[in-house]
């Protein structure tokens, strides 16, 4: 996923980041181990990722796909309108997420997200993005983590309260430890893990994002690459009612 403010600080490397290598270990749905177990897979995106052929990345077998909206109090991606028509016009099925600014009022970050999404009738359960980032800066301090747990509490609630589901929460392994855990345990977790497969005794992880720099037709350049954990009968899971 990607922050607006991060991709104008492609210098800025986080304290998360750094611990991780540089190499991602996959680039498309075919590379890995991995293909033959996950067979319902999906993509991730925003206006940074272009124009998109919505038809031919269903033809690359994608089902579903999330959306970015808007991200902190203000900001709205440019192209969601027109992603998100394409997406269901392609007959994917198609969420949309909010980049959760760290520390910035989550109601009023969550009445943002609502003004400018759709979401509708078996339209994907809406998600919430929490990374770091230039923004979202790393701190190990305890007031700061409060915090930032504080805002996300009412994010969700807000969003809860809207819609009448929980919304999906996507982290990392880092944020989730620090944000998620133990402070969201009715939510459904899209985990980002660019080198290992999430820990299969973990039940409350949905969706894995396995890579940032995927190739697909469809697209010019990288894109987020996902898998859902279970099966296409499964898969209604994920949907509004």
């Amino acid at each position: 996923m990607v922050s607006l403010i991060l991709v104008s600080s492609v210098l800025f490397i986080v304290t998360d980041s750094i611990r991780k290598s540089n190499k991602e270990q996959f680039h498309s749905f075919y590379d890995n181990k991995y293909g033959h177990k996950y067979m319902v897979k999906g993509v991730d995106l925003s206006y940074h990722n272009g124009p998109i052929n919505w038809a031919k990345l269903r033809n690359e077998g994608i089902t579903f796909a999330y959306i970015k909206s808007t991200e902190g109090e203000s900001h709205i991606d440019r192209n969601y309108n027109k992603n998100y028509r394409d997406a269901k016009q392609a007959d994917i099925k198609t969420g949309t997420y909010h980049f959760y600014t760290f520390g910035l009022d989550g109601k009023r970050q969550a009445q943002h997200f609502i003004r400018n999404s759709t979401v509708g009738s078996a339209d994907l359960i809406p998600a919430i993005d929490v990374e770091h980032s230039f923004i979202n800066r790393y701190s190990n301090d305890k007031d700061y983590i409060k915090k930032v747990i504080d805002e996300l509490i009412k994010l969700e609630h807000e969003m809860y309260d809207y819609y009448g589901v929980r919304p999906i929460i996507y982290s990392n392994k880092d944020c989730y430890k620090l944000y998620i855990k133990n402070n969201f345990p009715e939510n459904l977790i899209w985990m980002s893990d660019l080198h290992n497969e999430p820990d299969t005794n973990d039940t409350n992880w949905i969706i894995w994002q396995f890579s940032h720099t995927g190739n697909i037709d469809g697209i010019n350049g990288d894109i987020d690459l996902n898998y859902y954990r279970y099966s296409f009968r499964k898969f209604n899971e994920l949907l509004m009612p």
